[in-house]
């Protein structure tokens, strides 16, 4: 049926905002924020206080860095023209250093050096799990050992420490953190220098075993020179005479030279390898037989006899002091001629090498120049050349070992320490100002969503805006919280609109009417089918989601405020399992409701239950006392269908005082009677979930062209825009 737009959601619709998809209303927020400050306050100051305690209660850290600088470019002091990698193997360089900066092996020679296993603080020590097991006195686990302790340490290193390059560049920092500042520089610094070291040593070993491959090959090639002059001298020996009658007479003069050389040479080499193995002994005698010097002897025949007084003389005496020096330079002398003569020796055997070097090239040089036969050249020159290949082998080998071993000593690190790490003034842990900052920020945004959550799942409704945003329904009224008019007779607060009729409460009552009777008005009259009949009463059914909201309390000053204004009116107490309208109105009914309802009088005896309100002229049925069984069935009764038809042919307004909708489902029932159902809600109190959950009761249970509001009851003064902006308009007793 048509009828006028005045519902809540008729009234959205022709503004063109679909309730399903409300736009963000920017004053809405404020507002929300305006009544949830406390929440976002007590909030904000819980979070902050907290991050102030754990902040308080944090060990300090502090931070100190070494910087290094990598040089990618390759370090040859021998060959200074060496040439670097491009900028991409440069970059890989410098990446592989920092992994190698953050090693265990490295870490583990820091460990080592400064003793971090039995330090407190990256020391082996018990987790927070044996820790507590043994304040429990559940376990006593024992301090870790051998390798897994190493790892502890290592892992706690690992844990303080910080290797990162800047950027790309070639700027390495390495950050040690520790709870002493002196420490943290101490180990940072050992750990920049560590990596040096071990880069040196790195490169020392690299050398060294290039070195060591190359002491192998010139063994080889020592005895591939010595094979190689041995054929050739085989060769000769075994075509002497061919090659003396090819060659003429100078090969075997030459040959015969050769051998004497080679002899001499042997010679020599042997007695300088006894006068060096009997000097490095240390025994004089023997060096001096060796040499066969008949000076040398006697020199030393006078030392001898030098120690032979010696050893018989006084030591204190001045003749056991005049030996000793005697002696002395006697030894000193014997010794320098000892060195003489193999100094001596040393030359001779050189120059016996030379001479026997320059016989061989004589011969050859004689043999490959002579007239021999063409297979003789071929053999001769093919011995030759080995021997030169060989010896051209061997000097390329020497020459390599000898600038490895001049390399070994010349190492310098790649890297270099540009800034040493100095012990930090201000720890780095914890950021107070930061950690307060975010604390601040987070308790506040926390603050904010809780009051968010609360305003719209969990607290009560606070307002009209607040509620009508959630329930979309109309709020109609924000009845303040009224206590008891002091001086008075008043057995209820409804009593108010009659004792104090331009208070804040019954002013609020009157604009809760106001809204049902614009509700109403605005409407087609139609016919409720249930009732089968024409009907001129409206019927208004008051409840509330849960017990103790005021409904009661509400729906008589509601219907005392229509019979006030000159309408017939009747309420009826429908809470038949704990009605009350009879004790706030004075009243002890002999009986009520029920008795009709459940058949126990007639209609003529009902007429009687019906009683009339001395100070507003309002007729009351009331309960008159507890039910003991359910009341559902009752209302769904002919009985009850009749009383409202009834009622609706002599009243203006029919107020209906529902029981609570979530415990009974008595309201479920009365609704579909009802021309204008009222929801009242505790102010701030009922749950937002439990007025979504009735307001959904009444949905499927009232009819279609039934009007619903709500009422936010008991609010506390001041809450209210008209309570606290137009006090002046009211006048209280």
């Amino acid at each position: 049926m048509l009828h006028a737009p005045d519902t809540y959601s008729e009234r959205h619709a022709m503004n063109g905002a679909p309730m399903d998809e409300p736009g963000i209303d920017l004053r809405g927020v404020l507002a929300l924020l305006r009544r949830q400050k406390r929440l976002i306050i007590g909030t904000f100051v819980v979070v902050l206080g907290l991050a102030i305690v754990v902040v308080l209660s944090l060990t300090p850290r502090y931070s100190s860095s070494a910087l290094l600088f990598i040089d990618p470019s390759n370090k040859n002091l021998l060959d200074p023209t060496a040439t670097t990698a491009n900028g991409s193997s440069e970059s890989s360089r410098v990446d592989s250093e920092v992994e190698i900066i953050r090693s265990q092996g490295n870490l583990l020679a820091v460990i080592q050096e400064h003793g971090l296993v039995s330090d407190p603080e990256f020391g082996v020590k018990l987790g927070l799990r044996d820790r507590i097991l043994s304040f429990l006195r559940i376990d006593n686990p024992d301090l870790p050992a051998g390798d897994i302790a190493l790892r502890d340490v290592v892992e706690n290193f690992e844990d303080a420490l910080s290797v990162r390059r800047r950027g790309i560049t070639y700027l390495v920092d390495v950050t040690v953190e520790s709870e002493d500042p002196d420490r943290a520089a101490e180990l940072a610094n050992a750990l920049a220098e560590a990596y040096i070291t071990q880069q040196v040593r790195t490169k020392i070993e690299s050398v060294s075993a290039s070195q060591a491959v190359l002491e192998a090959r010139l063994a080889e090639a020592s005895n591939a020179i010595v094979r190689a002059e041995e054929a050739f001298d085989a060769f000769v020996s075994q075509n002497l005479e061919r090659l003396a009658a090819e060659a003429g007479s100078s090969v075997e003069s030459l040959r015969a030279e050769l051998l004497s050389v080679s002899a001499e040479r042997e010679a020599t080499t042997v007695l300088l390898r006894n006068v060096n193995r009997h000097m490095d002994a240390g025994n004089l005698q023997a060096t001096v037989t060796a040499l066969e010097n008949e000076a040398l002897a006697a020199l030393d025949a006078q030392r001898q006899q030098l120690s032979a007084l010696l050893a018989d003389a006084d030591a204190a005496s001045p003749a056991a002091i005049d030996l000793r020096n005697e002696l002395a330079a006697i030894e000193a002398e014997l010794e320098q001629g000892v060195r003489t003569q193999i100094d001596t020796l040393s030359s001779t055997a050189a120059e016996l090498e030379s001479s026997e070097s320059r016989l061989r090239e004589e011969i050859r040089s004689d043999l490959l120049a002579s007239d021999l036969p063409i297979d003789m050249l071929t053999r001769l020159y093919e011995l030759q050349q080995a021997a030169q290949l060989a010896r051209s082998q061997y000097q390329t080998l020497l020459s390599r070992s000898f600038e490895l071993g001049v390399q070994t000593d010349l190492q310098i690190a790649d890297s270099r320490i540009i800034s040493r790490a100095l012990p930090a003034r201000t720890p780095s842990f914890p950021n107070t100002n930061l950690m307060l900052a975010l604390a601040a920020l987070g308790g506040l945004g926390l603050g904010v969503g809780l009051g968010f959550l609360y305003e719209n799942y969990i607290g009560g409704l606070t307002s009209k805006v607040q509620a009508e945003a959630i329930l979309r329904l109309p709020v109609l009224a924000e009845i303040p919280r009224q206590k008891q008019l002091p001086g008075t007779d008043m057995k209820s607060v409804s009593d108010v609109v009659v004792a104090a009729p331009l208070s804040h409460y019954s002013e609020a009552i009157r604009r809760l009417r106001a809204g049902i009777d614009r509700h109403l008005s605005a409407r087609s009259r139609a016919a409720n089918p249930s009732l089968q009949g024409a009907r001129q009463g409206a019927v208004v059914m008051v409840s509330s989601p849960l017990p103790a909201e005021g409904k009661t309390t509400v729906a008589l000053s509601l219907a005392r405020t229509y019979a006030l204004s000159g309408k017939k009116t009747i309420i009826i107490d429908c809470d038949l399992r704990k009605p009350a309208i009879h004790r706030q109105l004075d009243m002890a009914p002999a009986h009520g409701l029920r008795e009709y309802l459940s058949g126990t009088v007639d209609q003529n005896t009902l007429a009687g239950a019906v009683f009339e309100d001395a100070k507003t002229g309002l007729s009351v049925l009331t309960g008159a006392r507890y039910l003991e069984a359910p009341a559902d069935q009752l209302f769904q009764g002919r009985a009850f269908e009749e009383l409202i038809k009834a009622a609706a042919a002599s009243f203006d307004v029919i107020v209906l005082d529902a029981p609570p909708i979530l415990p009974v489902v008595d309201s479920a029932h009365l609704a579909q009677y009802a021309d204008h159902l009222v929801l009242v809600v505790k102010w701030a109190s009922t749950g937002q979930t439990d007025v979504r959950n009735a307001v959904d009761v009444l949905r499927e249970s009232c009819r279609r062209d039934a009007e619903m509001a709500v009422v936010l009851n008991q609010q506390e003064r001041g809450q209210s825009s008209y309570g606290s902006r137009y006090a002046s308009y009211y006048q209280e007793l």
